[in-house]
């Protein structure tokens, strides 16, 4: 459930982020997407590890 819940936070903050580069003109919104996509995988990727290690608590 908190693994869950700090994926959907993530990609809460990775949105506001796009948008706002998006919003000044820093980036079009077909490049941020991808972007996401690959920082959630990586998250994904990153946690699992660390819990097949037993260091979660680091990324409380």
């Amino acid at each position: 459930m908190l693994k869950a819940a700090m994926l959907a936070l993530v990609r809460q903050i990775l949105t506001v982020a796009g948008t706002a580069l998006v919003a000044k003109g820093n980036a079009q919104a077909s490049d941020i997407r991808p972007v996401i996509g690959a920082l959630l995988t990586l998250r994904s990727v990153v946690w699992s590890v660390a819990d097949k290690r037993g260091c979660t608590e680091l990324l409380r």
